[in-house]
């Protein structure tokens, strides 16, 4: 079945096959996993779609240099007013690229699951609401979007929120001490949590 075929899967259907591209829980090869971050980069620039790296990655890239051994996917965050205009775009340039893609469309805080070769793309679209820009139950000061931080990673530079101390403090309170679990619960702030 090829990528298109499998993008346009029932649910039901794709968590029958869902194992055979991507394993939950289960930690990413490093090296596929900057190749096709890199790919994605490429993609999004030439789109001129801005975005940040965010949660689990930001907290590998800048605490460790790189991506947590055992975490399963790449995070993504865009801001809906730049997202959602291109939502069905994005979805047909990254099939297009040989990408598999599990849109969830639900307005203003829509996501994609982006996968291939293994390695998911969590593409979160984050919404205005009051001083916090929102994702789904979850929660992040908007003015950790206000600048960028600039991230070297595999001669390329990518974006992060910033300061990236205070948006991984306010992720995940003491991000200084290195949690392995696959239970957001017990590494994620509570205050992240809306």
């Amino acid at each position: 079945m090829d990528n298109i075929a499998i993008s346009n899967l029932s649910k039901d259907e794709w968590q029958k096959v869902r194992h055979k591209y991507y394993k939950s829980n289960s930690g990413m090869n490093r090296s596929t996993g900057a190749k096709i971050l890199s790919e994605f980069d490429d993609i999004l620039k030439d789109e001129n779609i801005p975005y940040y790296l965010s949660c689990g990655t930001v907290l590998g890239f800048y605490r460790d240099g790189d991506f947590i051994p055992w975490d399963d996917e790449i995070d993504i965050d865009i801001m809906s007013e730049v997202m959602m205009p291109k939502f069905e775009l994005l979805k047909e340039i990254f099939v297009k690229n040989g990408f598999i893609v599990r849109d969830t469309y639900r307005g203003k805080n829509s996501k994609m699951g982006i996968f291939k070769e293994g390695i998911k793309i969590a593409m979160a679209s984050l919404s205005l609401e009051n001083e916090y820009r929102i994702f789904s139950n979850q929660k992040i000061p908007c003015k950790l979007y206000e600048n960028v931080y600039k991230f070297e990673y595999n001669k390329k530079e990518f974006n992060m929120p910033s300061p990236p101390e205070e948006y991984l403090t306010w992720y995940y309170g003491d991000w200084k001490t290195t949690v392995k679990s696959y239970d957001p619960n017990s590494y994620v702030s509570k205050k992240v949590w809306r």
